[in-house]
């Protein structure tokens, strides 16, 4: 994807509110060594950021995630060869966030969703925008951590994200909406690169609150953190928060399965043990191509931490409300702008 010429970049202007000189903010991409949540993999690329995410009271889109992504691939699909600017990002993000505050309105939805996390099916139906998913070239499928096969044996037969990724490969450029771990956000795969937008900024970095877009092309990285970055008091202040909040959240599920059946005395130890599993990350830096290192980038990166506290979970014993299939459970659902149109190559 190309950026546009300056003119041409104030075009979502029109009939938009007067929010100052951030309409004419036109933004840089930025090289970053990004570490991800577990501490263990840095990516290094070009990461371009909106001014705030979602969750920031200039959106007000708390859970929009599913009416921003319909919102974005809109965009996509009417401007296949570009980038938006900082302007644009932003008044997609607010666009998004008023659509998602329409949907909260209509009667018909205020018992299905009384969380107000509309799934993509509502989105679509409800025309956000002239938006639609090709059943048949979309996919569910699932992460399979190691070492937790037999709690897992209802994955035997379902498709792994590795699979996933495969005909994604095969399938060439397109839009995808991706659902994973509470949370949508869009997939744009070109020849030789791909991009990741993503209106909540914590997703990538803890206590982000940017809205992204990443690019992945020949350039970018992946691989073990670097020693200096792992033992970083930031860092190693960062995982001591997560593993307090894991700990924490675990206690309180242990709580909820004492009043469900008895408990075993060895749940409590196990909980003041080492919390290291099984999961199995990648040791060599991949290099091979944007599209590869996306690939790499969401099981190591994005899943990381999510998948090694399921881990804990399981060999605890702990199961809480969230169903496993449904921590495991990645969807990328092929769009279109129209059940006729097709993707312009870029």
């Amino acid at each position: 994807m190309q950026r546009r010429k300056s003119e041409d970049s104030l075009a979502i202007v029109d009939g938009a509110l007067d929010f100052g000189e951030t309409l004419f903010t036109v933004g840089t991409w930025e090289h970053k060594d990004l570490i991800s949540r577990d501490g263990q993999t840095q990516l290094s690329t070009k990461v371009f950021y909106a001014s705030f995410d979602q969750r920031s009271e200039s959106a007000a889109g708390e859970s929009a995630c599913t009416a921003l992504v319909a919102v974005i691939a809109d965009w996509l699909y009417k401007h296949p060869t570009l980038t938006p600017s900082k302007a644009e990002f932003d008044m997609l993000i607010r666009e998004g966030s008023a659509e998602w505050r329409n949907l909260c309105t209509v009667e018909a939805y205020k018992d299905r969703f009384a969380d107000k996390h509309f799934d993509l099916e509502t989105v679509i139906e409800a025309a956000v925008r002239p938006l639609r998913v090709v059943p048949e070239k979309s996919f569910v499928g699932f992460f399979i951590p190691e070492g937790v096969s037999d709690s897992c044996d209802f994955l035997q037969d379902a498709m792994s994200f590795d699979s996933i990724w495969k005909e994604v490969e095969r399938a060439g450029p397109a839009v995808y909406i991706v659902s994973w771990n509470d949370h949508f956000f869009v997939l744009k795969v070109e020849e030789d690169r791909c991009y990741i937008i993503d209106t909540l900024g914590e997703r990538l970095q803890e206590g982000g609150e940017q809205a992204y877009i990443l690019q992945f092309d020949a350039e970018t990285t992946l691989g073990p953190a670097p020693p200096s970055k792992v033992n970083d008091p930031a860092n190693a202040n960062q995982q001591q928060e997560t593993s307090a909040s894991a700990a924490l959240e675990s206690l309180a599920l242990v709580k909820s399965n004492i009043e469900i059946e008895q408990s075993s005395p060895a749940v409590e130890s196990d909980l003041k043990s080492d919390t290291s599993t099984d999961l199995v990350l990648s040791t060599d830096v991949v290099t091979d191509g944007g599209r590869s290192v996306c690939c790499q980038f969401i099981k190591d990166f994005f899943a990381a931490l999510p998948l090694r506290e399921l881990q804990s979970d399981i060999k605890k014993g702990l199961f809480g409300k969230v169903p496993l299939h449904q921590r495991l459970q990645i969807e990328f659902h092929l769009t279109t702008s129209s059940p006729c149109t097709e993707l312009v190559a870029v």
